[in-house]
């Protein structure tokens, strides 16, 4: 972790610094509590948990909330493969895995184990090319030692009776269609599951004959009809026979899940098979690997083997997050994979996973999640607003109705999003150079977005008071925040680009001065006297609270100089004052609440470029590879959270636009100066005197102090959490530091004037 002032237990770390111990000793090292891994083509949402080894998500939706009141079902309660060597049958779920993982860049869950004399590489994936809500299972067998025939079987545990959003066991019906070569199975949940196998079955089996005790005796399965009628907690499964091949040859099986939302399963069954088109398993699963391959868009110049893999990954996860449903659904992307439960799209998750496309030249995907926010269906919070607008004030139900979320402090009404979905329209357009579109929406960009912005700045060029990043809710928890007014001033300047392309000049300049108001306002109304961005003006003025990671968007937008005092003041304030007990990382504020106090790996991946380009590159290095080793450990995903002691996974995972599009956005920008977006950085206050600070002298470490406010407040230089060196232990408290400067003597000098280090 970086060090801190003298006057905290980081000074115990800068001691240790000066004597040669390892400054990072006492900070949390990468490691996994991640249990889940996700599939998806935009249709299907399917989950393997690492801790039971076991396919148990088919969501009935991407997208958690269809609309107001409903939510998708997950119909899996289980699916797994299993194999009978000569008579003796052994599910792979009770089979602890050599390797979980997904393999780098695709969708496609990789699981190695070894039984029998096998080593089992199983496959899960929803098909990327196959336009439907299903997925595919392929158990790939080769022979290690021995001799015996080898069978493969799969079980199917779908729950398909009454209730929401976990569907009963009760009513299950299963048949076999010999014609299909393919079972059915329906119940009272009103949808039906197709299961059929990649090639012909060898034989098939289902309730009451349950397909799990068959192999369990070593026995083919039961050829049976079917269940006969309803029964509770009823069971489908196929098998395919792999022959007895020799040592080191290997035989492949595969199968396929398919929900037929309208209950006609041997359509949908016949969909698939279309698709299939006498392709092989192992065909099936190298068409994948090459289609994903040839999607990809290479890691940026200079990328280590972590971050590259992390790259493809994100890339991936950013693709599998967008619905591809027909209709008013397709095109959004959602905040988090399932199981995580943001599965939902928020407009600000999603402008940053979709400025993450056009980064690694994704257009067409892009394209499709702006075209989804022009054809939503919104509105609902006009007297918040004040004027008619087209992109939601939080986030959207799937099928693209807006929502917004409430408590006993009203509804969340963030502004931010205007701006945010301007920024992602505009990095879009210059790409794609996509003049067409940008006409066809302009005339509602205009009206119902730009124009939106100006008419809710107010005189001081700041934006009136919402809800903004972190959702405070409304009935006086609004304020004026920073992060709003960073979003506007950014967005206004990109519409000003907008507006002449598409020439509408008279527009160009109204929103050019409109975002300059906006960026100057910044400094004008939300510099704290030591040079930090504050929270709110709210915030500054109250002199407690007010320190907000939300504020390094200044920088990363353009807006202000990053070489300059107001950046580097913002970044050591946060330094300090934001860095939870693990030594690693950013809290998002220091209000204290436990959800602000976590680790944010989004804050993480946006302060990599603010850092470095005022000055702090082994810190913005450091926290970068820190969140790079910590996705390698948990499946290439990155998570919301990481607990602020522990550095556990925590929040939801994988994240979408707040985790793979932050990570995006992070390589592909480091080491790229920054623009200024309107035109010019925001003028300083004051001479070049301003850049070095008033209270440089106070401070050894050269940047501004923390308001003495906040010093004391639980989450802002932690009493009881350790410093980041490992001669600091987890009870040393503040005033230990002081005991030490004694026993600095001589050396204070060249603490001054160390570089902050992490």
């Amino acid at each position: 972790m970086p060090m801190r002032t003298l006057s905290g237990t980081a000074g115990l770390g800068a001691l240790c610094a000066v004597l040669g111990i390892a400054g990072e000793a006492g900070a949390v090292v990468p490691h996994r509590t991640e249990h889940h891994l996700s599939s998806s083509n935009g249709r299907a949402s399917i989950a393997f948990d690492a801790t039971t080894n076991r396919v148990n998500q088919f969501l009935e939706h991407p997208y958690r909330f269809p609309s107001a009141g409903s939510e998708s079902r997950n119909f899996a309660f289980d699916a797994y493969p299993g194999i009978r060597v000569g008579g003796a049958g052994t599910w792979l779920s009770t089979v602890t895995p050599t390797s979980i993982e997904m393999i780098p860049g695709t969708g496609i869950i990789h699981v190695v184990r070894s039984v029998s004399g096998f080593t089992v590489d199983e496959y899960d994936f929803a098909p990327m090319g196959l336009t439907e809500n299903a997925s595919v299972m392929i158990v790939k067998v080769t022979r290690a030692s021995g001799t015996g025939a080898i069978d493969a079987y799969s079980l199917f545990n779908y729950h398909l009776g009454s209730g929401s959003p976990a569907p009963g066991s009760d009513g299950e019906n299963i048949a076999y269609n010999a014609a299909a070569d393919a079972l059915y199975e329906y119940g009272p949940s009103g949808v039906a599951m197709g299961y059929g196998s990649i090639g012909a079955s060898s034989f098939h089996g289902s309730s009451p004959q349950n397909p799990y005790d068959s192999l369990n005796a070593g026995a083919n399965l039961a050829n049976n009809a079917g269940t006969g009628g309803a029964l509770s907690d009823a069971v489908a499964g196929l098998q395919t026979s792999l022959g007895n091949g020799a040592v080191g040859s290997t035989a492949t099986a595969g199968w396929f899940t398919v929900l037929a939302a309208d209950a006609d399963a041997l359509a949908a069954i016949t969909r698939v098979r279309t698709w299939i088109a006498g392709r092989t398993a192992d065909a099936i699963l190298a068409d994948e690997k090459t289609a994903w391959a040839a999607w990809l868009g290479a890691p940026p110049a200079g990328s280590t083997p972590r971050e590259a893999a992390l790259y493809l990954q994100s890339q991936a996860n950013i693709r599998m997050a967008a619905v591809t449903e027909p209709g008013k659904s397709s095109g959004q992307i959602l905040a988090s994979l399932a199981p995580g439960k943001w599965n939902i799209s928020w407009v600000r998750d999603m402008a940053y996973a979709t400025v993450a496309l056009v980064r690694s030249g994704h257009y067409a995907e892009a394209k499709n999640a702006l075209s989804f926010q022009m054809g939503a269906t919104v509105g609902a919070y006009a007297t918040y607003v004040k004027s008619p607008y087209q992109i939601s004030v939080v986030r959207y139900f799937g099928n693209g109705t807006e929502e917004s979320d409430s408590n006993a402090d009203g509804p969340n009404v963030e502004f931010d999003g205007f701006g945010l979905f301007l920024w992602a329209l505009d990095e879009y357009v210059r790409a794609s150079n996509d003049t067409v579109s940008l006409a066809s929406w302009w005339p509602v960009v205009k009206s119902n977005v730009a124009d939106v912005l100006v008419h809710l700045q107010e005189p001081s060029g700041l934006i009136a008071a919402d809800s903004s990043i972190w959702e405070v809710h409304w009935n006086g928890k609004q304020r004026h925040f920073a992060y709003s007014t960073i979003t506007a001033a950014h967005g206004l300047c990109s519409a000003a680009r907008l507006a002449t392309k598409a020439s509408d000049a008279a527009s160009a300049t109204a929103y050019r001065t409109a975002g300059a108001s906006a960026r100057d306002a910044i400094l004008a109304s939300l510099r704290a006297p030591d040079g930090t961005i504050a929270q709110s003006t709210e915030g500054l003025a109250g002199g407690v609270g007010w320190l907000d990671a939300g504020a390094l968007e200044a920088i990363n937008f353009g807006l202000i100089d990053p070489t300059r005092r107001t950046a580097k003041a913002t970044i050591a304030s946060l330094v300090r004052g934001l860095t939870p007990p693990s030594g690693r990382g950013f809290m998002r504020n220091d209000l204290g609440a436990w959800y602000d106090s976590q680790e944010w790996i989004f804050v993480d991946l946006r302060s990599s470029r603010p850092r470095a380009l005022a000055g702090d590159s082994v810190g913005a290095a450091s926290t970068f590879a820190w969140n790079v080793d910590q996705a390698t450990e948990n499946f290439l995903e990155l998570s919301e959270l990481h607990d602020r002691t522990t550095a556990d996974y925590a929040g939801e995972s994988p994240m979408v636009g707040f985790g793979a599009g932050a990570y995006v956005l992070a390589l592909s920008e480091r080491g790229v100066p920054v623009t200024p977006t309107c035109d010019a950085f925001a003028s300083e206050p004051g001479a070049s005197s301003d850049d070095a600070g008033s209270d440089a002298a106070a401070n050894p470490e050269g940047g501004p102090r923390v308001n003495p406010t906040d010093a004391g407040s639980p989450v802002n230089g932690d009493a009881t959490s350790p410093g980041g060196c490992g001669c600091v232990s987890a009870g040393a408290k503040t005033n230990e530091a002081g005991a030490l400067v004694s026993l600095l003597g001589g050396l204070g000098l060249l603490l001054r004037k160390r570089k902050r280090v992490s």
